[in-house]
């Protein structure tokens, strides 16, 4: 493994370093770069199969950084402090990123999920760049396009676009207006996490739905979906929902 630390703040390129050599316990390569453009330079050179790279940055951020960049090759992980709309684009685009202070555990768990995605994909697939920088240039999270990670590539949809969503162990089904199925190898509570704040409420412990697609919830806590679906709503969700309902006219 070849990483690449890129960070404008030697003191915190160089803490992250130390954490990868102690704590990541794989054969690897570590570099540090301090500015975008001895980043660039470097990747060329360096042929890294990870990138550790900073969001906030002068000159280049580190969206514009990866845009420049010829993707394919490696994978990526962001780091940054606490920007719930950056925050929001990542997740929308199936990547990754860490808070700073960088936790020991979060990034042992992000260089985990680092090696399944290599071996799934390879490098960081181009697509996935450009819906990240697509995200980043709408005024409003609610334009965002989610990306979706299936066995024969990448599926790209609006919120607006999912009816329901099934959990099942760590994988979830997702059921599409057009009458689409994916099955997607994340749990439930990952895309509830996404999808919290674009009009979707959680009707049981597997089962997330979208507001816009409920047609009513009857006297027997059956949850009725306008593509002829039901759901039975669990016990200690059911008045949150009615709640919820309510404030949505339902």
């Amino acid at each position: 493994m070849r990483i690449l630390i890129v960070d404008d703040e030697p003191a915190a390129a160089n803490m992250l370093q130390v954490l990868i050599n102690r704590h990541i316990l794989v054969d690897k390569e570590v570099l540090t770069c301090t500015s975008p453009e001895e980043a660039l330079e470097q990747m060329a050179v360096f042929q890294p199969t990870l990138l550790l790279l900073d969001v906030e940055m002068p000159s280049m951020n580190g969206f514009d950084l990866l845009n420049q960049a010829d993707t394919g090759n490696f994978d990526v992980i962001f780091t940054t402090a606490y920007d719930k709309y950056a925050i929001k684009a990542i997740r929308f685009s199936a990547l990754d990123y860490l808070l700073k202070p960088i936790d020991i555990n979060e990034l042992q768990n992000a260089i985990n999920r680092h090696i399944v995605r290599r071996n799934l994909h390879g490098g960081i697939p181009k697509k996935l760049v450009h819906n990240l920088v697509t995200n980043l240039k709408e005024r409003s999270v609610s334009s965002f396009k989610l990306a979706l990670s299936t066995q024969e590539g990448f599926y790209f949809c609006s919120p607006s676009e999912i009816v329901r969503c099934e959990g099942v162990n760590n994988y979830t089904h997702f059921y599409f207006k057009e009458k689409k199925t994916l099955l997607i190898s994340r749990t439930l509570k990952e895309f509830e996490d996404i999808l919290c704040d674009h009009g979707f409420v959680r009707a049981h412990k597997s089962h997330l739905v979208n507001i816009s697609a409920i047609e009513r919830l009857d006297k027997e806590g059956v949850l009725w979906l306008n593509n002829g679906t039901s759901i039975i709503v669990s016990r200690r969700r059911k008045e949150h929902l009615i709640g919820v309902l309510a404030q949505h006219g339902k």
